[in-house]
């Protein structure tokens, strides 16, 4: 396996060599900068001391260096897994926005132009529970509580935008996250999950009383913006979509939360077919630790087949074409090579079950990670005197619950052989990222950004007014003698363009309303020398 996944990093170096030309958004164009860290994108109730209390919820954001000047970029914004407990008290070395994959994920993307995210989120579960009601229930919960985190980081990148003057120089339209293994949990459930009605359809999420395991009044809705005794309001007047969610060894409860509703994303996926973490196709969640089942899931292999079938992915068909557009480089088009064989084939569950279920192996948007042993994440990788240093700082803390670095090593040993081989497992990033970037520049429309200006303007700097504001009708766009208005466009909170008028080329217009709902949108208003971003209420 890990021969496969050198050979198709060696592609890379065969088209950088061959093409002089770069394109922002698909080639590494910048340095990427110092992080600003331990960034405060909401507060919540944590209940991972047992008692509920208030915390911050952290991210770290990178962005390209100085040398950087578009204004308006993509974002990425990566989420840890870490079975939803910290780091070292999970028996593992990995569990917060410090992890080596997702950092590498995002200064990946950041050297070709993105602004780049590392978020934490809330943790707490009861995994060692004995009974499967707890188990499941707080597991439940665990989910829902940083999903909701999840809503609230993306509220908080539009309020930054709107009431912060865009300080990360990013356009919220095209947000993308990334979750793995825990943190695909969480980006799914954020993609799909809108109801506790949704929760409710799945008879494995009652109690044996038959109370549902989310209870609305106390925990919130999805989206976390009911303020309730766990849940604390942020930035609630903001849309919390994304264009596009990526699992990487994630997997969903349930299926059906996927809708084909408006404000779902495209959704892609990474999966080894034999992770023993979490299903590949469908499978019961146990207990590393004690084997104990605690939930039964849908896999990547199954929520690409629903997600491609409701259209969600309509939008990127052509990055699946073979071969691939020649600028996104040559391993992007033998991955889309490989895929289609993988898409051809039918495998059997690697995990036993009654049938034995043969299904379909892979299929659009998707890849796998194919191996004759068990393969949990071969992206990952420690540096062993760092976790040392983890593990001597846990056991001088709790000296009564001590880890062992030798016992993490070894569990590690038996699913991932890429742990202390930083370049094995960037072999399989370069994989992740050659698939991603295309559907990326494709689905979010980067052409289009490449070729805008986008400096960003200040309202009073063009003499920019909107008025009647809010209006019933329409509105009118105006603006000082020497900026002419070039084009006007109108996003609704979930960053989709509603409205898109060009060729103005006046300082003055009036813009019906149409048939747009009532609601609060957010208005572009294009000049030669940049745009600038100001809010419409419809009555």
């Amino acid at each position: 396996m890990r021969k496969i996944f050198t050979l198709l990093a060696l592609f890379v170096v065969l088209a950088t060599t061959a093409v002089t030309a770069q394109t922002r958004y698909i080639d590494a164009m910048f340095q990427v900068g110092e992080p600003e860290t331990d960034v405060v994108y909401g507060t919540n109730i944590s209940i991972l001391t047992g008692s509920p209390m208030p915390t911050d919820l952290l991210m770290d954001v990178y962005q390209p260096s100085g040398d950087d000047s578009e204004q308006l970029r993509p974002v990425v914004v990566s989420w840890h897994t870490g079975n939803f407990l910290p780091k070292i008290a999970n028996f593992s070395a990995y569990g917060d926005k410090n992890d080596s994959i997702n950092v590498e994920i995002v200064r990946r993307l950041v050297s070709t132009g993105y602004v780049g995210i590392s978020a934490t989120y809330r943790k707490g579960w009861l995994p060692t529970a004995t009974d499967q009601d707890t188990r499941t229930g707080t597991l439940l919960k665990a989910v829902y509580r940083a999903s909701q985190d999840a809503h609230t980081l993306a509220r908080f990148l539009r309020k930054s935008v709107v009431e912060d003057g865009n300080p990360y120089r990013i356009d919220t339209s095209r947000i993308a996250y990334i979750g793995t293994g825990s943190g695909g949990y969480v980006v799914m459930a954020h993609a799909t999950l809108d109801r506790v009605e949704e929760i409710a359809r799945n008879a494995q999420f009652y109690d044996q009383d038959g109370n549902l395991l989310v209870d609305e009044a106390l925990d919130s809705n999805p989206f976390g913006t009911t303020a309730t005794p766990l849940n604390q309001v942020n930035h609630g007047n903001y849309s919390s979509a994304v264009a596009i969610s990526v699992n990487i060894a994630g997997a969903l409860g349930d299926t059906t939360w996927m809708e084909g509703a408006d404000r779902e994303p495209m959704i892609l996926g990474y999966h080894s077919l034999t992770d023993p973490f979490a299903p590949y196709r469908a499978g019961t969640v146990v207990v590393p630790v004690t084997n104990q089942p605690v939930v039964d899931v849908l896999g990547t292999n199954t929520i690409l087949e629903r997600a491609n079938a409701l259209g969600l992915n309509d939008a990127i068909a052509e990055a699946n074409e073979v071969p691939l557009d020649a600028k996104f480089g040559q391993l992007a088009t033998t991955i889309n090579a490989i895929n289609a064989q993988y898409a051809q084939a039918t495998v059997a569950s690697p995990i036993p079950t009654a049938t034995m279920e043969t299904f379909q192996f892979s299929r659009p948007n998707m890849f796998p990670f194919r191996s004759n042993r068990i393969l949990g994440a071969p992206y990952n990788w420690f540096d062993t005197p760092t976790l040392s240093a983890f593990v001597a700082g846990w056991n001088a803390t709790f000296p009564d619950d001590p880890r062992s670095v030798d016992d993490i090593i070894a569990g590690e040993v038996q699913t991932n052989p890429n742990y202390d081989d930083p370049a094995a497992a960037k072999a399989y990033v370069d994989t992740m990222m050659a698939h991603f970037i295309p559907r990326a520049f494709i689905g979010m429309d980067l052409q289009e950004v490449i070729n805008s200006v986008d400096d960003v303007l200040s309202p009073a700097s063009t003499g920019l007014e909107v008025f009647p504001n809010p209006t019933a009708a329409g509105f009118t766009v105006r603006a000082s003698a020497e900026f002419p208005v070039r084009s006007v466009r109108l996003f609704d909170l979930n960053g989709r363009r509603v409205l898109d008028v060009r060729d103005i080329n006046t300082t003055s217009r009036f813009i019906s309303r149409g048939n747009l709902p009532r609601g609060t949108y957010l208005l572009q208003v294009q000049f030669d020398e940049g745009s600038t971003t100001t809010k419409l209420l419809f009555e």
